[in-house]
């Protein structure tokens, strides 16, 4: 006999009971991914920046750009290397990518900003003999750094939709 399904369903009933909500069930007439479809994600500059409005908008806005937006998501985002690891010989052999975003959630029906932060993240990869792998491997270190951005943005606007409904 296994004891994993008696043990799953005695975990989300004592879930229930604490009083958890899921993040993205309907409350109030209103659902987080019906608010998260009213956000315009503004250009992001760099190549960097298109990435994180990339998947910022794949992940908030699935179905499309919203047609008539009520808010618009400002990102702007800043990167920092910084070598930790030196042969004896002075030679880099790993970096740190420390890749920072601010952000605002502007309501563009009176300008006014309804949520701002900021996100931070650190990647590494290691500095390899072949140029090309070094290219490929601070470009992966900087799209997982951009993906985890992302995620921490989305997550935080949809508990800002969460505790206050937007359709007034």
């Amino acid at each position: 006999m296994s004891w994993s399904r008696p043990i799953a369903v005695a975990a989300l009933l004592l879930a229930g009971a604490c009083g958890f909500e899921p993040l993205y069930a309907p409350q109030g007439g209103h659902s987080v991914p019906q608010a998260l479809s009213t956000v315009r994600i503004a250009n992001i500059p760099d190549r960097a920046g298109q990435y994180l409005r990339n998947y910022l908008r794949d992940e908030i806005n699935p179905y499309g750009v919203p047609g008539n937006p009520t808010y618009r998501l400002d990102v702007r985002l800043a990167e920092q290397r910084a070598d930790i690891g030196l042969r004896q010989d002075d030679i880099r052999t790993r970096t740190n990518l420390t890749v920072e975003a601010e952000y605002r959630l502007v309501a563009l029906a009176d300008g006014k900003t309804v949520l701002q932060g900021r996100s931070r993240t650190l990647s590494s990869f290691d500095i390899l003999i072949n140029d090309y792998a070094n290219v490929v491997s601070e470009q992966e270190a900087r799209q997982q750094a951009l993906r985890q951005i992302g995620a921490d943005i989305r997550t935080r606007l949809a508990l800002h939709f969460r505790k206050n409904d937007p359709t007034g």
